[in-house]
């Protein structure tokens, strides 16, 4: 069995290891066009490793995170952390935090 490519593997602040595969971005590449960007993906790897913010996701609390890092606007990085290495699942630009409508979800960082 192939190892899977990936776009980039990093440690995040916390020091867990996580990845974003080449087979997510081609799932997400065309929905987000700036994940075709270079300055993009360097972008949200420095907000895994040195986040501006990390905010529990919306739709599941105990498995997943969401990491920003100022950009034009923001890259938001929706990470799942329940698994050894931790992935990506989507990163995209957005203009504001959107977890700080919601007053029961908890800022983490």
């Amino acid at each position: 069995m192939d190892a899977p490519e990936y776009i980039f593997q990093t440690t995040d602040y916390r020091g867990k290891e996580i990845i974003f595969t080449k087979a997510k971005w081609e799932e997400k590449h065309f929905r987000h066009p700036e994940l075709n960007k270079d300055a993009f993906i360097k972008c949200i790897e420095r907000a895994l490793a040195e986040p501006d913010e990390v905010w529990e996701d919306y739709e599941d609390r105990r498995r997943k995170r969401c990491y920003y890092k100022k950009y034009s606007g923001y890259a938001k990085v929706v990470v799942f952390v329940a698994e050894d290495p931790c992935r990506v699942v989507t990163a995209y630009e957005i203009d504001r935090i959107k977890e700080t409508k919601y007053f029961d979800l908890k800022r983490v960082r």
